[in-house]
Parts: C-alpha cells; structure tokens; sequence
C-alpha cells in the first residue's frame, strides 16, 4: 500500500503528553491511508506495550510501524531510522510531546499541493495556556514567530511541526548522527537542503501546540550544551555559515573583520559567568524585559561554544 504521508516521531519514556500525542493522531480527518512510523528510542517499557490501548485507537486508515532503538539516545539516527522505515512520499517530522486539532495531517498536504513546496513548517506554539509564563510567550516570538506565510530560511528549518518530501531526506545524506547531544541536527540538515537547491515555506495556520514545561533555567543548560557541541560542529563542518547565532562575537578579539573589534570586547564581557547568573536569576523571577531572554538563549549558546560553564 503506498502513503501520501508518513507521521515520523521519536520518543523515549513518552508518558502523559505522548498519549495526548496519539490521541491527537487518532482524531485525525484525513480520509486516505497514512502512515505512523514511531521509533522507540531506547524507552524502559517499550512503546507498543506503554501504550498498547492508544495505539488500538488509531484509525483503520493509519498503518503503525514502531523501530527499536537500543540502546537510544542518538535523535539523529532516531529520524534516520523513522524516514528509512517509511513507505510515504511525505515525511511529516514531529515530537512526541505536542497535541493539535483533527486536520494537521489534511493541512500539511493541502499546503504542499498549493505551494508545491519541498519543506512547509508550522507554527509550534508553547504559550498556549491561560497560564503561560513569560518566558513561553517570549519563545513564540523565536525564529518565525507571527510572520505571514511564505518562504522561510534555512537556519530556521527545526522538526516537530515539518513535512518534507522523502527522497529529499535520503538524497541530503540523513541526519547527522555525529550530533549527537542536544540540539543542532535540524539547522545542519536545513543548510545541506538549502545547498540542494529546496524550497521552504512556512505557514502558520498550520499549527501545533507544544507540551514542554522546559523553564527558562533549563533552556539556558540546553542552549549551553549546543553551544559546545551542535554549533560547534556545524561550524567546524561549514565554514560558509560562520557567524550563526552571534558566533563571530566570540573570535579572537583581534581576528578580522576588525569592524567587529568593539562588539568582541562586550561580548566577553556580557558573558562572564557572574554576568550571566545575575542576569537568570533576575529573569527566573521578573520574566521581564523579554529582550534578556534573548541574550540568556545566545549568551549560553555563546559560552559553550567557547568552551566555558556559566554554572561555575
């Protein structure tokens, strides 16, 4: 049987919000054979025993495959491993922590027919509750935001809410398994679809409500560990995209380009560790101005490129 589209999701432990997960799939309208490719990442009770009753509920169109990965651990080989095992012409990227209305599926589709473009990404929209922190306002505001609809850039391309045609995914080489702590394999993957030439498109409308309680500490300990090992590493692997995230900030003072001599000098200093602990513990309790927010998410990027800690 062949599928217009194929729901890839990693997930490892999934819990409460990976049953709402596939609740969200089970209420699905799209009226023709789809595809459900789990891959079981290295959970301690496996998916398809954790949630044998959700998965029973899954409509009779949707043909489920779940991949075992032990040990797990490694995302990038996780959607490897999920694109691989599909049969679909679409691969619709997502997590396992998001929960979204009956027509995702139909829209994805409906999107790519319209713009005939190779990639469409969504809205994944974290302040979704009336008791949403500032923190998780401030994160919709990141990478496309409430921009309209149209072409997206590839520094933007991230999974959880991202179709894209199949072939592409296996042309481009796969995920890089090399990245493999948190963060950074979907910025590299966009930079190599970029150089093939594919096309982006983002839609809002399209969108998913994201289920993560990550707080603002905890962000700042992922951006930290990016920054030493995904940024690096891209950079390191594409020396054509340096300067993403503000890295050109953190060259040898006296590197050139010498216009960015000044911007050098306070970027040392902003991202002093005694710097950043005041300016988080500040915004752990205010959650204002949202403008520190951002310094926070590149300041702990920037650091752990460098090679240093703000903890210590």
């Amino acid at each position: 049987m062949s599928f217009d589209i194929s729901v890839q999701v990693p997930v490892r432990n999934g819990g409460d919000r990976f049953r709402k997960f596939l609740a969200s799939l089970a209420a699905q309208d799209l009226q023709r054979p789809w595809e459900l490719v789990i891959v079981d990442d290295g959970s301690d009770l496996a998916v398809q025993e954790e949630f044998l009753q959700e998965l029973g509920s899954l409509p009779d169109l949707c043909s489920v495959k779940i991949v075992a990965m032990n040990p797990g651990g490694n995302r990038p080989a996780a959607r490897n491993s999920a694109y691989m095992a599909s049969e679909a012409s679409v691969a619709l990227l997502m997590d396992g922590d998001l929960e979204f209305g009956p027509s995702l599926l139909r829209e994805h589709l409906a999107v790519r027919e319209k713009t005939g473009a190779d990639v469409v990404m969504g809205r994944r929209i974290n302040a979704w509750s009336e008791t949403a922190t500032p923190w998780q306002k401030w994160f919709d505001t990141r990478a496309m935001g409430d921009s309209p609809s149209g072409e997206f850039p590839w520094n933007y391309f991230i999974t959880g809410n991202l179709s894209v045609t199949s072939t592409l995914l296996e042309q481009a080489g796969g995920f890089d398994t090399a990245i493999d702590c948190y963060g950074g394999e979907d910025t590299e993957m966009g930079y190599r679809l970029k150089q093939m030439g594919v096309s982006f498109y983002w839609d809002p409308l399209v969108s998913v409500n994201h289920l993560d309680s990550v707080t603002v500490t905890q962000h700042s300990g992922k951006m930290l560990e990016y920054g030493g090992t995904g940024l690096k590493y891209t950079l390191e692997k594409h020396p054509g995209i340096q300067g993403l995230l503000g890295s050109r900030w953190v060259a040898p003072v006296f590197s050139k380009p010498v216009h960015l001599f000044p911007m050098r000098i306070l970027a040392g200093a902003a991202l002093a560790a005694p710097v950043y602990r005041a300016v988080l513990g500040f915004m752990e309790k205010h959650g204002r101005p949202q403008v520190l927010f951002t310094y926070l998410a590149v300041g702990a990027c920037l650091i752990g490129l460098r090679g240093g800690d703000y903890r210590k």
